[in-house]
């Protein structure tokens, strides 16, 4: 696993595979970009984001010019919407789930998992630091603010959006937390064992 995080052709593959992701993204919520308001579009194309985060954070890593805050961003982002679409698709299945959209939202099932999945790559570089991630917190728990006072979360076509709303605020502190405790995980680890040898 390791030589192939080392692998530069792979990772540019996967900065291929996020751009490519990014696209199909904002063509998905274009409509739902036409009937909000601009100053708030921001705040609209949620994966789409974060995935263009991760895809600059692989290419500045790799390039050896890396931007922590960037990083941050990367973690939290694909960690909370991967995850909370692979919720929300399962808890409102029998929305998305109909007789013309089944491989539509199943490839998002899978992509958004991977998505999850691709949140820890950035661990690899150890440019996180507790500023970069508080920064990302805050930005993540603003745009939850926003989506569901303002209606800026990602179209769910029903009004009973509490158990997303739900989702989108503990998945942000989770993600916070767990980047806390990964940037801290050698010196965790360390603790561990002296307190098994003692």
């Amino acid at each position: 696993m390791k030589e192939l995080l080392e692998n530069h052709r792979f990772l540019y593959f996967l900065i291929l595979v996020n751009l490519l992701g990014t696209v199909f993204g904002f063509y998905y919520y274009f409509e739902q970009l036409m009937a909000t308001p601009v100053h708030l579009w921001i705040f609209v194309p949620a994966s789409p984001l974060a995935t263009l985060f991760i895809a600059g954070s692989i290419y500045f890593n790799i390039n050896d010019r890396p931007v922590p805050i960037l990083d941050a961003l990367a973690f939290i982002g694909n960690f909370k919407y991967g995850l909370w679409t692979v919720f929300c698709l399962i808890y409102y299945s029998d929305i998305f789930f109909g007789a013309n959209s089944t491989i539509l939202y199943s490839f998002m099932l899978v992509s958004h998992f991977g998505m999850f999945l691709q949140s820890f790559l950035v661990f690899n570089w150890r440019n996180i630091n507790w500023f970069a991630l508080g920064i990302a917190f805050i930005w993540f728990e603003i745009n939850d603010v926003i989506d569901y006072s303002f209606g800026t979360h990602t179209e769910l076509y029903t009004d009973y959006v509490y158990p997303a709303e739900i989702a989108a605020f503990s998945l942000t502190i989770t993600g916070f937390i767990l980047g806390l405790i990964l940037i801290q995980k050698d010196q965790i680890l360390s603790k561990f064992r002296e307190l098994r040898k003692v």
